[in-house]
Parts: structure tokens; sequence; C-alpha cells
């Protein structure tokens, strides 16, 4: 059995796989790689996945700030502090305290019950963010609407 010629094409690829494989190598075996500092730039500061838990979803929490366990799925903090949530008494969402935490900087994500809802996080001036989830709705397909029982997570950068 003969093997087909190889396409220009695959001797190609081949060849920049070759080059990205041994330029990673060497990258990797001529540095020392070190342990991020925590709390450092550039550096994951602090995860919570504000799932309401006990009190049966995010939309049903007080207007209280609250460090108990069963608000969050996963949490950390880099300054170790503690991480607490409230629904906001000013405009819908959610306020989230990372006590002694340095960052500025914060995303937000969600992909409850296997729809993706948006959202949007903004620094507070008391250090906090505010969270603001939303998507369509069944009462109104298509259309973005703000909804308070959407479980999701902030990360801190």
């Amino acid at each position: 059995m003969r093997l087909p010629r190889p396409t220009p094409s695959l001797v190609i690829s081949l060849a920049a796989l070759f080059f990205a494989l041994g330029g990673t190598a060497f990258a990797v075996g001529s540095k020392e790689l070190a342990a991020q500092p925590r709390c450092a730039t550039g550096a994951i500061r602090g995860v919570a996945e504000v799932t309401g838990g006990s009190v049966q979803g995010p939309g049903n929490m007080t207007n209280d700030y609250s460090s108990a366990a069963g608000l969050f799925g996963v949490h950390w903090n880099c300054g170790g502090g503690a991480i607490s949530v409230r629904q906001s008494p000013g405009p819908n969402g959610f306020d989230i305290k990372f006590a002694g935490n340095p960052s500025t900087l914060a995303i937000v994500s969600s992909d409850a019950r296997g729809v993706a809802y948006s959202g949007s996080v903004n620094r507070s001036p008391d250090g906090s963010f505010h969270v603001t989830m939303g998507g369509a709705n069944s009462s109104a397909p298509g259309e973005w609407q703000y909804q308070d029982n959407v479980p999701f997570v902030i990360v801190l950068l």
C-alpha cells in the first residue's frame, strides 16, 4: 500500500506545528516559572458564584449584606477577607463586597438553566461591585429585560 503524496498545505502546517512546539519547549526550559504573588496585578483576585442557595435564588436575597455559605457556590478572595452579597436597595441588581481585595476590575457571566444571560458589573464608590443580569423573558421573547433570579459568577482581576 502506498501513502498519498503530501500536499503543500500539509507540509506548511506540520512545519508550523514543529516550530510552535519547539518554541514552547524552549521558553519553558529556559525560564524559571515562579508562582504569582497573591493579589498581584494581572492575577485573578477573587471569584464568587452567587446562587442564592438556601434563599431559593438570588432574587430572594435581602437588602442586607450576608456572607452565608449557602448564598455561594465557589468563592475565593485573594485578600483572605469575607465575601458578602445583597440584593441592591438602589438600582436593580446585586452588590458584592470582597473585603480587603485591591481589585478595581471585574467581569460577570451566567449560563443558568442552559440559557445564556448577559450581565454588567460596575465598581461602586464604597468598593463593592454592582452586578445587573438580564436576558430574554418568556413573556417578551427576544427582548432584553432585567432578571433578578439568575445565578451568576463574578471574577475580579
